[in-house]
């Protein structure tokens, strides 16, 4: 793996990494907004934007929404050799992206940390990182990296990624969203399972609203996993609802 890592990118999931990769690597991180003193915190440069995007291993970010303008707008600060990689929860989008705004003498690697700073806070040990390699890029070295930082590693398909993730990830955090609503918290005799329910919630109430927003907009079969599981609640609803009409008869 290239031994200076940029990172694009330095809100709450960019200084997670930067924590994590800080002690095997030389670290540059730039965003927009200023987090220079975090950077400092973790023993990581503080640069312009434009300085990470210019390292020899570049790790973009940002919201799967702002995506497409960043790549665009530094895509001539990317060095040649470079390699460019995406943190994104969907890939068929994001990887469409990197394939074309990265220039061609650059390597370009869809990445999925299926963790985060919550579920991660313990360490990364046993936890799974997702890799989609474009252009014929062979990832075996960054595999064998992230390996030796405890990291399970899976390479898949930007297609396969985004279909299990609809039912793994962007079900999940739509469910979250929507038991969070419901105020499920607010009770005074719990059970167990209720008390992993909020944890669930809690976890997902952490990340950002424009989170489930993109990775369901972003990820092309999340709306049906959706609409799957609507219709099963419809249903069930249905079925209770006769068996008490059933029973008030009686």
């Amino acid at each position: 793996m290239k031994r200076t890592i940029g990172i694009m990118g330095f809100g709450r999931f960019g200084q997670f990494m930067a924590a994590h990769l800080s002690p095997r690597f030389d670290v540059i991180a730039g965003s927009r907004s200023d987090h220079a003193t975090e950077a400092e915190a973790l023993g990581v440069e503080w640069a312009p934007l434009q300085t990470a995007a210019e390292q020899d291993c570049v790790i973009v970010s940002v919201s799967i929404s702002t995506l497409r303008d960043v790549l665009r707008s530094f895509a001539p600060s990317f060095s040649r050799g470079a390699l460019v990689c995406d943190v994104s929860s969907v890939k068929v989008y994001p990887c469409s992206l990197l394939d074309a705004y990265v220039p061609g003498g650059c390597h370009c690697l869809g990445t999925h940390p299926l963790f985060g700073p919550d579920t991660a806070r313990a360490g990364l040990a046993g936890h799974t990182i997702a890799l989609c390699p474009l252009r014929g890029y062979d990832p075996g070295p960054i595999a064998s990296t992230l390996s030796d930082m405890g990291l399970e590693v899976i390479q898949t398909t930007p297609d396969e990624h985004d279909r299990n993730m609809a039912r793994s990830l962007a079900l999940i955090h739509f469910m979250g969203s929507a038991l969070s609503g419901l105020g499920i918290g607010d009770v005074t005799l719990a059970t167990a399972t209720h008390r992993r329910l909020c944890e669930l919630v809690s976890i997902t109430h952490n990340d950002s609203p424009q989170l489930l927003l993109d990775m369901h907009r972003y990820n092309p079969y999340a709306a049906g996993v959706r609409r799957e599981l609507i219709d099963r609640l419809v249903r069930l609803d249905g079925e209770l609802s006769s068996l008490e009409a059933e029973g008030m008869e009686h």
